[in-house]
């Protein structure tokens, strides 16, 4: 293929382009089937950026992950509409993805730089008593903890052993063990059996 001719296939697919998503950055207000099929490739671009991350950027377990989210929600939804390039989005969101998969390994690897960029669990209730300035320290109130006890089934601080306000900001909950109760006591043949339940 001589060099004119490649400068005329090269100058049909520029124009295939600009018809079909109005070109890497639009320089004139794009149209609905633009818009749809600049949003179409956008979707694959960021499912496979995702894809090679970690699948916990979607579940968002800390702020680390929930901003990267954010931002690159952000990123994915300008290219759609024409506010930034096709080029320039798919750059952006593979860096941001890949400084996350970077952060989430060092956080993994050395502790200190994983409670540095995600925080750390505290602990907020200790055998059936809340730490009350603990709570006032994460801006929970003794109603918004009574809610979080009866979302996981537990009608009484009082049942709990321990509580903690988990890196994702959720509340987790252990149970105290009760006593056991004895609820049979029997002698056969000189062998005492003795049936108890242990709550």
């Amino acid at each position: 293929m001589n060099n004119w001719n490649f400068a005329d296939f090269a100058i049909q697919i520029q124009a295939g382009l600009q018809f079909a998503f109005g070109g890497d950055f639009p320089t004139s207000p794009l149209g609905w089937r633009q818009i749809a099929l600049r949003a179409v490739v956008i979707y694959f671009v960021g499912l496979m950026i995702v894809r090679f991350g970690k699948s916990r950027l979607i579940g968002r377990i800390t702020p680390l992950d929930a901003l990267t989210g954010f931002v690159l929600g952000s990123l994915l939804g300008r290219a759609i509409t024409g506010s930034a390039s096709l080029s320039g989005t798919a750059v952006g969101c593979a860096s941001l993805v890949t400084l996350h998969w970077l952060l989430t390994l060092m956080a993994c690897r050395w502790h200190w730089f994983g409670e540095l960029v995600k925080g750390h669990a505290s602990l907020i209730v200790q055998d059936g008593q809340p730490i009350f300035d603990r709570l006032r320290h994460h801006h929970i109130s003794s109603h918004d903890l009574d809610e979080q006890l009866r979302l996981r089934g537990v009608a009484d601080v009082r049942q709990v052993q321990a509580a903690y306000k988990e890196r994702n900001g959720e509340v987790s909950v252990l149970l105290a063990k009760g006593e056991p109760h004895v609820l049979e006591v029997s002698v056969a043949e000189g062998v005492q059996t003795v049936r108890i339940k242990l709550e």
